[in-house]
């Protein structure tokens, strides 16, 4: 064991120590969080150990370092590098880390590098995300449970000065559990990537991944958002107002609709003539009711809700859905898939679980335009 080998034990040794600590303390997040950092440590023990046995290996300690630090550096080129079928070195391996997903039966995954993660996540948020809509949780087990409260309608107690506060049984709180679903893709990409890595690589995977992941994503946190609820029918503009006028003020943030739906919305008008809608001021690109931003997403992700009846969600979606997100990307890599095509095959996959929470928090409605005569009823009684 050299220097370098047994200073990284000792602080896999001080890290380990701390783990228990939290452990005994219940702090869960905390101990995990050490765990990671043991994790790095021990993959850095390997490389150094293997260098320590080839007498031959040519690669410093410092551009261990630079390598382990700097991972931006090298991820690009690790992937192009397995997807030419090319031997990696023993800094390229460190950043290869064997994943956790026992779903593939076809070989093994590997964890994204990191550099190519961000910039994936990155590339994502480009594209109109339902994820802004709810609440994003990020996880790094691959199963578990989620709470929430519920009931939360109760008041403080009065007491006089000297005496003991009477106990509640508020808050309560409801348990959801939740197990990782992964999804992904089989991306062609031909034999000869040269050059820029980065560059070609992420044009492939924005082609045949990322644009996807979106949309399989929103899709499934729409039909969350749908399931088990109760659809409120409501005609025209005024009919949302009442509608909307009637939730708890806290639940007021947001409307949601597909682009049918906004679009139904955009052109009903008042008795001047002139539009319902107003022009959000902290984004001119989207406009607004009753002071809450409207949020449009595509008619095939946000499906209507029968001919001429339009999606729409009113209230808190962020206190109805749980999005828990295993961040972690996997990938495979064959050059054997598409062997006919002189294609290599790399294989992406993410995983996340949508989950209900509370299902109160917001309203499913069943949006229709207005006809001439609702809207001169509507306008009778506002006037009488």
């Amino acid at each position: 064991m050299n220097k370098r080998m047994r200073e990284i034990y000792a602080k896999i040794e001080n890290l380990s120590e701390k783990a228990n600590q939290y452990l005994d303390e219940r702090k869960t997040t905390e101990a995990e969080e050490i765990v990671n950092q043991i994790n790095d440590l021990e993959r850095q023990y390997i490389v150094a150990e293997k260098l320590q046995n080839n007498k031959t290996a040519k690669i410093t300690d410092e551009e261990i370092d630079k390598s382990i630090k700097d991972k931006k550096a090298s991820g690009f080129a690790v992937i192009a590098k397995m997807l030419k079928g090319q031997k990696l070195n023993d800094v390229e391996n460190a950043i290869v880390i064997e994943s956790d997903n026992t779903e593939n039966p076809n070989g093994i995954n590997y964890l994204i590098p990191d550099d190519v993660n961000v910039a994936i996540r990155e590339l994502k948020r480009t594209y109109k995300s339902a994820k802004e809509l709810v609440n994003v949780i990020p996880v790094t087990t691959l199963s578990g449970s989620t709470n929430f409260e519920t009931e939360d309608d109760g008041l403080l107690d009065d007491f006089e000065d000297g005496e003991t506060i009477s106990e509640s049984n508020e808050p309560k709180f409801a348990k959801r559990p939740w197990t990782i679903k992964f999804k992904g893709k089989l991306i062609y990409i031909s034999n000869i990537v040269l050059g820029n890595e980065k560059a070609q690589l992420m044009s492939y995977i924005n082609k045949w991944f990322i644009r996807k992941a979106v949309r399989t994503e929103n899709k499934d946190i729409f039909t969350a958002l749908k399931k088990d609820k109760k659809v409120v029918v409501v005609k025209g503009l005024d009919a949302l107002k009442k509608r909307i006028n009637l939730l708890d003020p806290a639940l007021k943030q947001v409307i949601v609709t597909n682009s049918s739906g906004f679009a139904a919305m955009d052109e009903e008008k008042d008795l001047n003539g002139r539009g319902m809608l107003q022009v959000d001021p902290a984004n001119t690109s989207r406009k607004m009711f009753q002071s809450l931003p409207i949020e449009v997403f595509a008619d095939n992700e946000l499906e209507n809700v029968s001919e001429g009846k339009y999606p729409i969600f009113i209230g808190s979606t962020k206190d109805g859905i749980d999005f828990m997100d295993r961040e972690s990307l996997d990938f495979a890599t064959s050059e054997h898939f598409a062997f006919n095509k002189n294609q290599t095959t790399l294989r992406v996959i993410e995983g996340y679980d949508v989950v209900e929470t509370d299902k109160d928090a917001y309203e499913y409605l069943s949006f229709e335009e207005a006809d001439e005569k609702t809207i001169k009823t509507l306008a009778t009684e506002e006037t009488a």
